[in-house]
């Protein structure tokens, strides 16, 4: 690799779509397969003196609660705000969603870093503001950065388990130090 300084004074912008779901084959955003309202043309109309058998109740102890909601996928995990290191600046907001097929994937949005030469996206056992040796010394990494600026998506392997690699970092491979972390919660 050469190193080609004229590179850094560019942004590479990327603007990827929210990933295909598995069961669809669709892009779909956060809830969108949630059913549509009944619309009132539609909805059953009770007679005046005897409520409908299907009719909602007033009593809070029978309404459902939040747990035996259906599930939606995706399925939004932890999310976390980038905040910049050193010298360098890094904003955005990353986040894990799972898909009704058990895959995971980390979505950059709104991703603006200062350029670098082989920056890479890492997942990592230390925290965002624990020094540099800490972050490269037990990571996952997910791939090199598609661009500084812009929206991505980075496949999570099965294996990893997002309550140890729990921090988001864009790490500079040649320089070995983190432009930018995210911790996730």
């Amino acid at each position: 690799m050469v190193f080609q300084p004229q590179r850094l004074l560019y942004d590479n912008v990327v603007d990827e779509d929210f990933p295909v779901t598995a069961a669809s084959g669709e892009a779909a955003e956060p809830g969108e397969d949630e059913p549509p309202e009944t619309g009132p043309e539609e909805a059953e109309v009770a007679g005046p003196s005897e409520p409908a058998d299907d009719a909602p109740t007033t009593d809070p102890d029978a309404r459902p609660t939040t747990d035996e909601a259906p599930e939606t996928y995706p399925l939004m995990g932890a999310t976390g705000h980038f905040v910049s290191r050193s010298r360098y600046t890094v904003t955005g907001e990353a986040t894990v969603y799972e898909f009704e097929d058990g895959s995971r994937t980390l979505r950059l949005e709104d991703l603006h870093s200062t350029n670098g030469p082989d920056l890479f996206v890492y997942l990592t056992t230390a925290d965002a503001d624990d020094p540099d040796a800490e972050i490269a010394s037990d990571h996952l990494d997910l791939g090199a950065l598609r661009g500084n600026v812009g929206d991505q998506n980075y496949d999570i392997p099965a294996s990893a388990d997002l309550d140890t690699y729990d921090t988001v970092v864009i790490w500079c491979r040649p320089f070995s130090v983190a432009f930018g972390a995210a911790d996730l919660s």
